[in-house]
């Protein structure tokens, strides 16, 4: 796998457009712009969940970390925050009304190839799989 880089930004909804340019960019290195909507929808659930959620609406002394890895054919994004852990397997939509969203992670793993949703002793874990190929 090819190291494409790692980008920290503060937990603040502001950081949204500057984490999908991020992604954008990674894209366009690995020469694979046409995937940019899939990675962005995804990545950007996840990084909202995180703002949302991890940091109660924004936090600037909260921060997310994303490492993108590649070869030929996939693309591992690994994203990690260091809100307080949560564990994926409490997580349900189950008594939201649907205007009140509790669907992003639905949506993320049916456009994701792989979704692994994890707690560390210092925050979160999301690892995202994309396929890369046509």
């Amino acid at each position: 796998m090819y190291d494409a880089g790692t980008f920290t930004f503060p937990a603040i909804p502001e950081s949204l457009s500057a984490a999908r340019n991020c992604v954008r960019g990674v894209l366009q290195s690995l020469d694979k712009p046409n995937k940019e909507m899939d990675v962005n929808i995804v990545v950007g659930e996840i990084l909202q969940n995180i703002i949302r959620y991890g940091f109660d609406g924004g936090s600037k002394d909260g921060a997310f970390t994303m490492h993108f890895a590649a070869n030929q054919t996939d693309l591992i994004i690994t994203v990690t925050d260091n809100a307080p852990p949560s564990d994926p397997t409490s997580w349900s939509n189950a008594h939201r009304k649907p205007e009140e969203g509790g669907h992003g992670l639905t949506l993320v793993k049916a456009i994701a190839k792989d979704v692994h949703l994890s707690m560390r002793d210092d925050g979160n874990c999301a690892e995202l799989h994309f396929t890369l190929q046509e």
